[in-house]
C-alpha cells in the first residue's frame, strides 16, 4: 500500500502552500519546511568528539537509528547568540546527508502560502545575514526567518561540490584530480545556445547550475523566486526549457509549473523539478503536473542527461 495518501486534486495542483516547523534560538523565530525534517530529539547527554577537519560549527557527533550524526550548532552559523538552553534537536535529511541542528526550542507547525514568504531582499534587516533567504508572515505581528539549510550543508560537507568543472569542459573530482565522464561523449555535448530559466532560492545552488550549464553552451536566466521566474517566462519567448527548485518565496516550484502547463501557447515547454526535497510525495506530485522530471538537488550528472534527452527531441 502505498504510504502516500494526499488527494488526488491536491496532487494534481500547485497550491502554493507549505508547512514550516518554526523553531527559536535566542529571541530569533525560524523555520524550516517540515519535509526536510526527520523528528526532533533532545539534545543527546554524550556526544563523541568530532574530527579534526570537521566545521568549527560541529559540536559533537551521536548515533541516531543507527546512523553517526553530527549536532551543528545552528545558532554558531547564523551569529545569533542563544539563550544558553540549547536543549532540542532537529534530524534534517536532505541531498542524502543527516544533519542534527542544535536549537533554542521547537514552537509549532504553521501551514502557510508561499504569498506570505518574502525574499530577504526586500526586508532590509536581513540583509547582513547571508544564511536568511526568505520571511514568512503569518501575521503582520508574526515574522518567521527561512534559512538557506542548503548553503549550510554545502558548507559543513564541501565533499559533496567535488565535481566541477574545469575551464576546458570537462568534470574534474576534486579530491584525486581525474577527469569524470558524466555522460557518453560528454564533453563534445553542448548546449547549441538555447535558454534555460533556473529557478532557485539558494545563491550557491543557483550559481552551481548556471556555471555547469553556461559551461556546455546554454544561455542561463537566473530568478531568485517563483514570482520572478514566472514574469520572466512570460516575457522571454525564446525560453526552452525551465529548471525550478520547489522551496522558493511568492511561487513555489510547482505553482511555477502549473502556470507554464496552463500557457496558451507555451505549455509543452520542459520544466525539470530541481529540488532536495525527495520524498514520494514530492515525486508524485510533480509527475502528476506533468513535470518532464523530479532530480535530486545536486545530482549533476542525471541532470543533464535529462536536458540532453529532453532537447534531442
Amino acid at each position: 500500500m502505498s504510504i502516500f495518501k494526499e488527494p488526488e486534486a491536491y496532487l494534481k495542483s500547485g497550491s502554493n502552500e507549505l508547512k514550516i516547523l518554526e523553531y527559536g534560538i535566542g529571541t530569533l523565530h525560524l523555520g524550516i519546511n517540515i519535509l526536510k525534517v526527520s523528528r526532533i530529539l533532545d539534545c543527546p547527554e554524550k556526544l563523541a568528539r568530532p574530527g579534526a577537519t570537521a566545521h568549527e560549527a560541529v559540536v559533537g557527533l551521536f548515533e541516531d537509528h543507527n546512523k553517526i550524526v553530527p549536532l551543528v550548532d545552528l545558532g554558531q552559523i547564523l551569529g545569533v547568540a542563544s539563550e544558553n538552553r540549547k536543549s532540542r534537536v532537529i534530524i534534517t535529511e536532505f541531498f542524502d546527508e543527516i544533519t542534527g541542528l542544535l536549537v533554542d526550542r521547537v514552537e509549532q507547525v504553521l501551514t502557510l502560502s508561499w504569498e506570505q514568504v518574502v525574499g530577504a531582499e526586500e526586508i532590509l534587516w536581513t540583509l547582513d545575514n547571508p544564511y536568511i533567504i526568505g520571511v514568512a508572515r503569518p501575521s503582520e505581528e508574526h515574522n518567521v526567518l527561512l534559512v538557506d539549510y542548503e548553503k549550510i550543508v554545502l558548507e559543513l560537507a564541501p565533499s559533496l561540490k567535488e565535481r566541477k568543472r574545469s575551464h576546458k569542459g570537462q568534470l574534474i573530482d576534486s579530491d584525486n584530480n581525474k577527469n569524470l565522464d558524466i555522460m557518453d561523449n560528454s564533453s563534445k555535448w553542448r548546449g547549441d545556445g538555447q535558454t534555460i530559466l533556473i529557478a532557485e532560492d539558494s545563491t550557491p545552488v543557483r550559481q552551481m547550475l548556471t556555471f555547469e550549464l553556461e559551461e556546455i553552451n546554454f544561455k542561463v536566466i537566473e530568478a531568485v523566486d517563483g514570482q520572478m521566474a514566472l514574469e520572466l517566462f512570460d516575457k522571454n519567448h525564446d525560453i526552452d526549457m525551465v529548471i525550478a527548485d520547489v522551496e522558493m518565496p511568492r511561487k513555489d516550484g510547482l505553482a511555477l509549473l502549473g502556470h507554464i502547463r496552463q500557457h496558451p501557447s507555451r505549455r509543452s515547454t520542459p520544466v525539470l523539478i530541481y529540488s532536495s526535497i525527495g520524498d514520494i510525495g514530492m515525486k508524485e506530485r510533480a509527475r502528476l503536473m506533468k513535470a518532464n522530471a523530479h532530480i535530486t538537488k545536486l545530482e549533476i550528472e542525471t541532470l543533464l542527461e535529462e536536458i540532453k534527452k529532453i532537447l534531442a527531441h
